[in-house]
């Protein structure tokens, strides 16, 4: 019979945040998703990156529909719904949630979605972006439970303090912890940690616990290209032992909370919190509007666009605004001008290539920033940037004259086709034989891929090789060898009986002797003893 207390609990919805790009937010929640799943939960990841949404180039996943699709009706959950090969499902592009504000038709799909989900997970994963717009501080705001991913990295050490400073504003009443990403060793995980709570607690009286870390590993890299979790790649590598230890510490941590509200209380106050939104503006602009029968309407008016930027930039040249604060700003205003005018700004194209060129990206940034523009244009066109060909082509020039890597790569290829479709990729057989076909394999060739395959055989079956012939010569030679021995024993047998057949006719011949002679004469018979004799 079900404990009551059981079926009643509800599922966990936990927010992962990092105020920076390029601190590995993203993998962290893919594996540490895939950790949970592997650990016997049923976990669903809730993409709301309204900018990056590289969860899916993570996974490997290709979305075929929209959000907008389940909210008028014409998809199901079921089809937005992606899953990976260990059960993690994806709800892609979920950005929609707690961020506008849905018809009463739309508001009854979302609502009958979100139930529908709620009872198939155990966790619920927030992928937010790394931004601090209101509708991102929301989305960790209302989360019972958030971690916070940062990396030795001064300036995002900077920024997750600016983003601890918005929620402490915001009076954040759930967990938050910390999760050290991209760490040397442990020790400087746990010192990373010491010095940014130390700051939160002294600055905005605020405690952080420790979440975990995730160790520098050279396989992470290996399952970004390969579009898996490292968990799946390479199980007992040091970062996938980190983010099994990290799992474990939600599953007893944070699964064990019987208080948690679940998906659709955790949305419902996210559009309660938007409504409000709303409101305060549409109140706050009502008060802006004077009457049109007020003396400032008719001797004053509104400052332009062009005004406004002036002041800004002026507010900015004489230091003004901090930082947090300006990059609040930003988010908020480009957040706007993409909702007025239904795309991005065009004059952020030359600043997108500014920003890469005189900031200082740690490699892996940039390969998370290109795995994402990959994704982005599979989603857009629904076919991979780079053929197949053009891949290949891509690997074999990024490995001229790199042996081992060639050959770890061609290793890592088989293996996931092994895993994939179960079976070996090359016929070994056929292979080798059309090896031996080649014109400059020698006889001498063949000699050595004899022995190693004779000291192959040996090291497996703890014996030397013998053909069939071999076997059947040398059980023929210890059969002979068995009748040799046999013949020896037989033959020591007959010797041993003639000479017991010599004894006897000895003996009787000296019993008819004695015999001859009683007859011949009386004479007493011989003595037993001399007969034997």
């Amino acid at each position: 019979m079900p404990n009551p207390a059981q079926t009643e609990k509800k599922p966990q919805v936990i927010a992962f945040a990092g105020a920076k790009n390029g601190v590995g937010k993203t993998s962290v929640v893919a594996n540490v998703a895939a950790a949970l799943a592997l650990r016997g939960k049923r976990v669903c990841v809730v993409d709301v990156d309204t900018g990056l949404s590289n969860i899916n180039a993570l996974l490997g996943l290709r979305p075929a529909y929209r959000f907008d699709q389940l909210l008028s009706g014409e998809k199901s959950l079921a089809e937005l719904l992606l899953k990976t090969s260990d059960g993690v499902a994806v709800l892609p592009a979920a950005y929609g949630i707690g961020t506008e504000l849905p018809s009463g038709e739309q508001l009854s799909r979302l609502t009958e979605a979100l139930s529908e989900l709620e009872a198939q997970y155990d966790y619920f994963l927030i992928d937010t972006a790394a931004t601090l717009t209101p509708s991102v501080l929301r989305y960790i705001e209302f989360a019972r439970s958030a971690f916070v991913v940062v990396s030795g990295d001064p300036a995002a050490l900077t920024d997750a303090f600016a983003l601890l400073k918005a929620l402490n504003a915001r009076q954040y009443a759930g967990n938050l912890r910390v999760v050290v990403n991209q760490a040397v060793d442990y020790p400087a995980a746990t010192d990373t940690y010491r010095r940014f709570a130390a700051v939160a607690e002294k600055c905005l009286k605020l405690k952080v616990e420790y979440g975990g870390f995730v160790i520098r590993d050279e396989t992470l890299p290996k399952a970004v290209a390969l579009q898996m979790t490292v968990v799946d790649l390479a199980a007992n590598s040091p970062a996938s032992r980190c983010l099994f230890a990290l799992a474990d510490n939600i599953i007893k941590h944070i699964g064990s909370d019987t208080a948690g509200g679940g998906l659709l209380e955790y949305w419902q106050t996210l559009l309660n919190a938007e409504s409000a939104h709303h409101a305060a503006a549409a109140d706050g602009d009502n008060q802006a509007l004077p009457r049109a029968n007020s003396p400032i309407a008719a001797d004053k008016t509104e400052p332009g666009i062009g005004e406004l930027s002036r002041r800004l930039l002026s507010a900015m040249k004489n230091q003004l605004l901090d930082q947090p604060e300006l990059e609040r700003f930003t988010g908020e205003f480009v957040e706007s001008y993409c909702e007025h005018f239904g795309r991005f700004p065009s004059a952020f194209k030359q600043l997108f290539y500014r920003w890469l060129e005189t900031e200082n990206y740690a490699e892996s940034r940039l390969v998370e920033l290109a795995a994402t523009l990959e994704a982005l244009h599979a989603m857009r066109y629904q076919r991979p940037m780079f053929s197949l060909e053009e891949n290949a082509a891509r690997l074999v020039a990024q490995l001229q004259g790199r042996q081992q890597q060639h050959r770890d790569l061609v290793e890592q290829l088989c293996a996931a086709y092994r895993q994939a479709f179960h079976e070996e990729v090359f016929d070994a057989e056929q292979v080798l034989l059309e090896r031996m076909q080649a014109e400059d394999f020698t006889e001498q060739h063949f000699e050595e891929l004899l022995q190693k395959l004779r000291n192959g055989f040996q090291a497996r079956f703890h014996r030397p090789y013998q053909s069939r012939c071999e076997v059947t010569l040398a059980s023929t030679v210890e059969a002979l060898q068995a009748m040799g021995i046999d013949q020896q024993n037989l033959q020591d047998e007959i010797t041993m009986l003639m000479h017991g057949f010599q004894l006897l006719g000895s003996r009787r011949e000296k019993l008819l002797n004695a015999i001859n002679t009683v007859q011949n004469a009386d004479v007493p018979p011989m003595p037993s003893d001399a007969l034997d004799g």
